[in-house]
């Protein structure tokens, strides 16, 4: 499941580069971000060691949050029987997670985002994260059962 935490955490940070990368958000200041939500300003100010620490948190929380729904799948049937439904879900409960309850408890706050942003990261963290997340599950689910 590690694996699964790691490819959507990867294709999240692609898309969150891709799309805030057109509004003139470089990468390393999007880490830097990530990273401000533990330590604050300062971060901008890190350089790449930040961006390295925002990197460490992004693919730790996803590789938390694989971890969670795998464990959840072991009692939720339909976490791998519906993949695509329960990750979506999945995803969405994510987005959720993050803008209601870790940004606001961390140095970043809570704060309104615009309309597409919102759009943006409900897509990515649907079909990006949540989708990665729900067939890596399947997928050892089915290792699971055929190492018996």
């Amino acid at each position: 499941m590690i694996l699964a935490g790691l490819v959507a955490g990867t294709l999240d940070l692609a898309f969150a580069v891709i799309y805030y990368g057109q509004r003139g958000l470089g990468a390393v200041a999007l880490l830097q971000g990530i990273a401000s939500a533990a330590i604050g300003d300062s971060a901008f100010r890190g350089g790449a060691g930040s961006a390295m620490l925002g990197a460490f948190f992004h693919f730790l929380i996803a590789a938390s949050a694989a971890l969670v729904y795998y464990v959840a799948s072991l009692r939720l049937p339909l976490a791998t029987r519906r993949p695509l439904l329960s990750g979506a879900i999945f995803g969405v409960l994510m987005y959720l997670a993050m803008r209601l309850i870790v940004l606001p408890l961390s140095h970043i706050g809570l704060h309104m985002p615009k309309t597409a942003d919102i759009v943006g990261e409900l897509c990515s963290h649907i079909f990006l994260f949540g989708w990665a997340i729900a067939l890596g599950a399947v997928r050892a689910g089915r290792m699971r059962v055929a190492s018996g």
